[in-house]
């Protein structure tokens, strides 16, 4: 029977992907080979619903392409005041600063190539297995997945062009709001899909589909927070759906970039230069809160120590969220649907309901679990006055709840469109600790890589 604990799970290996999605233990899906060439296939490579189905496994495999080594996440969470750069690699440093330019690739051809991925698995499962709707509506959730990432990352000017069948077809640049639009309409089809049957498999990617439709709602515009409540109404809190590892696959990759190969820390609302403290404006004290959300250790406390790849970035903190290589990675949760909830509440004025909402997430029971780690109950927060102050809580409790999870930079650049504060107000400021000041950028530009697409010259703006 389902109960209201539910997890799914999608585990990557290295020379196979292998997709796990279950109630518990209930439901396993089989191992299948990712295909050799993700960007050509031969069409009589996936003439057979077997070929397909691998194929799928393959494309599914992909998600792994926003946390797996330099990738777009731990990018973002750079740009934004997730993470403070702890190496000597230039990009990192110039994202930490907040000065991106076109040169660098920022994970844009990782992220666009798997489109292409997804899509010609798509079109593979319709051909050969078009009965497995759950499956093909997970296909199609994924695709808007990668849509989401890039309208929430990169700037104005997206092109969405892809490749199938081993042919190119350019895109237009597109605003990033035609961009969420896309990724709305597939996470519609993924929805029609997975409501086809009611299995467990099916619900769960309606679920997760809920979940990141009513992202998109609200990332597009918070107008549309009422919309995006109802949408996420009938998701549990305790609904997680999962990236997992294992030893074949490399780990996880949150953890490899801070935990083990140390490049990265987890930031706090202040540095030390030079034997003095640098208050970092509007950073959030992501390590000096305390917040069992985001769990930390300093890395000179350990035994042996695990110091900064640079050795100048004191102190030098490791998430603990993810403090095992294999941990699973959150996609989408049902505490994700709370704060979608919350923020129609804060649209309507409904302060007092907001703070229904974020404080039982703080201490209902059962408790939400992020990866493994099950959040103890925490202290009630008392009621804003104001609603100024209301949206400054709620992104705080969104930032803490999400936490390295790809979606903090998205936050901020809303805060500055959505609701009009204005960069100072938003995004890290002042003095940067390694010399210098930061910059001014609010996403990150369309690579010039994508030069070789005649319809695209460049982000059309990089307004947030």
């Amino acid at each position: 029977m389902m109960k209201n604990k539910n997890r799914a799970r999608l585990t990557i290996l290295a020379s196979a992907a292998v997709a796990i999605a279950g109630v518990g233990c209930d439901r396993v899906k089989t191992e299948l080979l990712a295909p050799q060439n993700p960007g050509l296939v031969d069409p009589t490579a996936v003439s057979t619903p077997t070929a397909a189905l691998a194929l799928r496994i393959g494309a599914i495999g992909r998600y792994k392409q926003v946390q797996a080594g330099e990738s777009i996440w731990q990018y973002g969470g750079t740009l934004a005041d997730e993470y403070k750069n702890a190496d000597f690699e230039a990009g990192r440093i110039n994202a930490d600063m907040r000065l991106t330019d076109a040169a660098v690739s920022w994970n844009y051809n990782g992220v666009t190539q798997a489109r292409g991925f997804v899509r010609d698995a798509i079109k593979a499962m319709k051909t050969f297995n078009p009965d497995s709707s759950a499956l093909i509506g997970e296909l199609y959730m994924e695709l808007a997945f990668f849509e989401m990432t890039m309208a929430d990352n990169y700037c104005n000017g997206i092109p969405l062009g892809h490749t199938e069948d081993g042919v190119r077809t350019n895109g237009a640049p597109l605003t990033i709001a035609q961009v969420y639009d896309s990724a709305s309409a597939h996470l519609d089809t993924a929805l029609a899909f997975s409501s086809k049957a009611t299995d467990a498999g099916s619900v769960y990617i309606n679920r997760a589909s809920r979940v990141w439709k009513a992202r998109v709602l609200i990332a597009k515009d918070k107008a549309n927070a009422a919309a995006a409540a109802t949408v996420v109404a009938s998701v549990p809190t305790t609904f997680v759906y999962d990236m997992t590892f294992s030893a074949s696959s490399g780990a996880n990759g949150m953890w490899t970039l801070n935990n083990s190969t140390a490049r990265i820390s987890v930031s706090d609302s202040f540095d030390i230069i030079g034997g003095q403290v640098n208050v970092i404006k509007n950073a959030l004290p992501f390590v000096s809160a305390n917040d069992p959300r985001v769990p930390v250790v300093n890395g000179d406390l350990l035994t042996p120590k695990i110091p900064p790849e640079d050795g100048i970035t004191r102190p030098f903190y490791l998430g603990q969220l993810y403090k095992g290589q294999f941990d699973p990675l959150v996609l989408a949760s049902g505490v994700d649907a709370r704060l979608y909830e919350a923020e129609a509440k804060l649209q309507a004025n409904d302060i007092a309901g907001m703070m229904t909402i974020l404080n039982a997430l703080r201490t209902s029971t059962p408790r939400p679990v992020i990866g493994v780690t099950t959040i103890p109950a925490m202290a009630t927060l008392a009621t804003p006055a104001n609603q100024a102050d209301a949206t400054s809580l709620l992104f705080r409790e969104k930032a803490f709840w999400t936490f390295g999870r790809g979606q903090r930079l998205a936050d901020l650049r809303r805060l500055v469109r959505q609701y009009g504060r204005t960069d100072d107000q938003v995004f890290p400021t002042g003095t940067y600790f390694k010399g210098g000041k930061y910059g001014t950028d609010e996403n990150f530009p369309v690579p010039s890589s994508e030069q070789v697409n005649p319809l695209f010259t460049g982000c059309l703006d990089r307004k947030a």
